[in-house]
């Protein structure tokens, strides 16, 4: 129990409730003219008919996916929503307090003009006018299938939490997963190619940024955080990403897209520094790493301010 309240202590349960109108009626029988040919329901099932253009709904899910970004983005799948940090839950609120702004005010402008694109959706499909007429609702009632709420919650584990302690041992895998998913922005970045693109370090950003904030949650995390600061704080501030940085940065690249791989060198990373806990480098005999010819010096014993580190990103 005090492994899983050591967790559930540091993080908010952010929960999205997003109901989108599917724009769908179940299809009958009579829709399709098929008489007595048409198979028993036990056999077949006919599915559903579009009663509306789905690009008008294209919005609303374009906002839920804008939602789910910012709550990945600080935070990390968990009990059905997100566990976020608490450092992180007040400012992620008021992101999706602007989020449920502009779905609100796309559900009000699709509302408006409701009656107009059944209308183009009928022209557009003229012979089936007649089964498209028959389902069609409201707009009263398809505004209410149109909603944005999201909760924040406080997670208190019970006296007999059943299989929790299972869903809190695998935050960390699960970060992992999303962070692969991440990386693949990195594709296009380094093959085929002799130079990064600083743009692509926007991407190494974003991944650095969601694993230092959560680090606590599983000790795998931060050597993974260490390696990208260890290669960004040996790049050069304006010239190109070339040579042996750019080889370290295909190969870190490649590591962020696997996450199995991932969890892997974090474990293999964490067991060695707990190994040689307590020591310490010199701090004041910094390595060099060749950049461009010039000679940067690296201090392997300290991690660079987090603006620091950011000045590459943005």
């Amino acid at each position: 129990m005090q492994a899983i309240t050591t967790i559930t202590d540091q993080v908010t349960l952010v929960i999205l409730s997003i109901a989108i109108w599917s724009g769908r009626k179940k299809l009958r029988a009579e829709d399709l003219k098929l008489g007595a040919e048409m198979p028993p329901e036990d056999l077949v099932s006919l599915g559903s008919k579009r009663v509306c253009d789905p690009d008008a709904l294209k919005g609303f899910h374009r906002i839920k996916q804008r939602a789910d970004r910012a709550c990945l983005r600080v935070g990390t799948r968990f009990l059905g929503g997100y566990a976020v940090p608490h450092a992180h839950a007040e400012a992620l609120a008021e992101q999706l307090d602007m989020i449920k702004t502009e779905f609100d005010r796309e559900t009000r402008t699709f509302l408006c003009g409701y009656d107009q694109a059944l209308e183009q959706w009928i022209n557009r499909l003229p012979e089936f006018e007649e089964p498209i007429r028959r389902a069609i609702e409201p707009a009263a009632v398809v505004g209410a299938r149109l909603r944005f709420g999201y909760q924040l919650v406080q997670i208190a584990p019970a006296d007999h939490p059943g299989t929790l302690a299972e869903e809190v041992a695998g935050l960390g895998d699960g970060i992992f997963a999303e962070v692969s998913q991440l990386a693949r922005d990195l594709d296009g970045s380094f093959e085929g190619k002799d130079k990064l693109h600083r743009r692509a370090l926007g991407t190494f950003g974003r991944i650095r940024e969601k694993l230092a904030c959560l680090s606590f949650l599983d000790e795998r995390i931060q050597p993974v955080v260490d390696a990208i600061d260890d290669w960004v704080g040996r790049l050069p501030m304006a010239a190109p990403i070339t040579g042996g940085l750019f080889n370290e940065g295909m190969g870190l690249a490649l590591l962020l897209s696997d996450p199995h791989r991932l969890a892997r060198h974090g474990a293999g990373q964490w067991s060695l520094q707990h190994d040689t806990e307590g020591w310490e480098p010199d701090a004041e005999q910094p390595s060099f790493a060749a950049v461009d010819g010039e000679q940067a010096a690296v201090n392997p014993g300290s991690r660079r301010a987090s603006r620091e580190i950011e000045s590459f990103f943005f």
